[in-house]
């Protein structure tokens, strides 16, 4: 029997990578008009802000998620003794990450606790019941750090169908529980409470599938999480996870800066304009991102790889090649059709008045983030080759920058004028991003890291 090529199994690994994001943000949108029907707008709107702000809490992870993948992938070449500190590195992380949500769950209780919640609501009553719902999420935050680390072991090891298999179900549970609890009861406590039992079976089933990963029964992997910790195995960790969480707090502020710039020059009104097809189209660049987290552990494997550098550099470099070919003849396709298909689109879905004031705008959003998807390629390799600080000083850099060009942008142009300084930016980044992979692609294979 013929065993698939390793770019075939890159490939398969990206498509279950991709269902993995997708299938449970259609059961999110197919379960929204239902709750609205069964829990009213006021409970809907405080339920999706409890939704997005137990997912921004996944930036305490510190960015070691995304550390233990490239950790992992890289033990893997080394034998029994990469084995040894793939257990230690997990064990570390996961107590770490357990303790430090721990810590912000019983800080937010606290403040629960004195100053109530904190959402302007109708009445006592709901009051009441949406703080006694939030300390009811609280137990969540430490289970979403630890399937963080559990998850980046499993991309490490390239386990993306199993993981997946896992990540479906309970994503799609996530929002399918509070839609069952809805059916009795609106109370908000009993969503949360759904939430975290799911939560709950995700921890299980993935420690159950990195006990497979790492040849040990059930049991005596849990032993050795408790026995294997290492503090000098975190310091390496921390370094690389630090600067992954200066690109991710930086990212969201460089995300959602426009529409307060809108917001504060033109009208609240004309925030809803561009942040409409801004929302949609942001969603673009999952379909490169989902080959990114296959990728990532691979480059991160070929880049440590000692035994013969020179020709796990020359995959590397082939690798990423292929993959940023792929890449651009996909969102050239995209781009093209959504492109074509924009003013019939948004005046089927939000009116011809709607459409006629964003259409111009959703364009160029297609072209920014057609730009976006392409540059997390290099952004991808840089990372697994251990460039991690560049990759956030880039970052930080584009700030200041981006919101002077936005200000100016808008203040002759418009929300056009939004939507060009996004585009900009994304061509500055796609560009020195691949300028920094390019400067650095030479000497990859022979192991040179600063």
């Amino acid at each position: 029997m013929n065993r698939p090529t390793p770019t075939l199994t890159l490939y398969r690994s990206a498509v279950w990578s991709l269902l993995g994001n997708l299938l449970p943000m259609g059961v999110a949108l197919a379960a929204v008009p239902f709750l609205l029907h069964h829990i009213g707008q006021e409970r809907l709107g405080v339920l999706s802000l409890i939704w997005v702000v137990v997912g921004y809490f996944s930036f305490l992870d510190m960015g070691l998620g995304r550390a233990v993948t490239v950790a992992v992938a890289s033990s893997r070449t080394k034998g029994g003794a990469g084995r040894t500190h793939e257990l230690r590195v997990l064990a570390t992380v996961s107590s770490l990450l357990v303790g430090v949500g721990t810590a912000m769950a019983l800080l937010l209780g606290l403040g629960i606790a004195t100053w109530g919640e904190p959402f302007h609501l109708s009445s006592p009553q709901l009051s009441q019941e949406v703080a006694q719902a939030l300390l009811w999420m609280l137990p969540s935050l430490p289970l979403l750090l630890l399937s963080s680390t559990l998850r980046g072991h499993l991309e490490g090891v390239g386990a993306f169908r199993a993981l997946n298999l896992v990540r479906i179900p309970t994503g799609a549970m996530l929002i399918l529980g509070p839609c069952i609890t809805a059916l009795y009861t609106p109370d908000l406590s009993w969503a949360c409470i759904s939430i975290g039992v799911i939560r709950l079976v995700q921890v299980v089933a993935l420690l159950a599938l990195v006990a497979k990963a790492v040849e040990l029964n059930f049991g005596a992997f849990l032993n050795s999480l408790m026995r294997s910790r290492s503090a000098a195995s975190l310091r390496p960790l921390l370094s690389f996870g630090g600067w992954v969480t200066l690109s991710n707090i930086v990212g969201p502020v460089i995300v959602y800066v426009d529409r307060f710039v809108i917001s504060a020059l033109l009208s609240a009104g004309a925030v809803a304009l561009y942040a409409v097809p801004f929302d949609v189209v942001s969603r673009l660049p999952i379909l490169i991102a989902a080959l990114c987290s296959v990728l990532l552990p691979e480059l991160a494997r070929l880049s440590h790889n000692v035994a013969n550098p020179q020709r796990d550099g020359r995959t590397l470099r082939r690798l990423v090649s292929r993959s940023s070919g792929f890449s651009a003849v996909l969102m050239v396709f995209v781009v093209v059709v959504a492109w074509m298909l924009t003013p019939w689109a948004l005046g089927a879905w939000m009116g011809p008045e709607f459409a006629e004031q964003s259409a111009q705008v959703t364009q160029i959003l297609l072209l920014a983030f057609g730009v976006n998807a392409l540059a997390q390629i290099p952004f991808t390799a840089l990372q697994a080759c251990g460039r991690a600080r560049s990759v956030a000083l880039l970052h930080a850099g584009e700030l200041l920058p981006y919101g002077f060009v936005l200000v100016l942008s808008i203040s002759y142009f418009g929300i056009e004028g939004a939507a060009w300084a996004w585009l900009l930016r994304g061509i500055v980044d796609y560009v020195v991003l691949a300028w920094l992979w390019a400067r650095y692609a030479d000497r990859v294979g022979e192991g040179i890291k600063d």
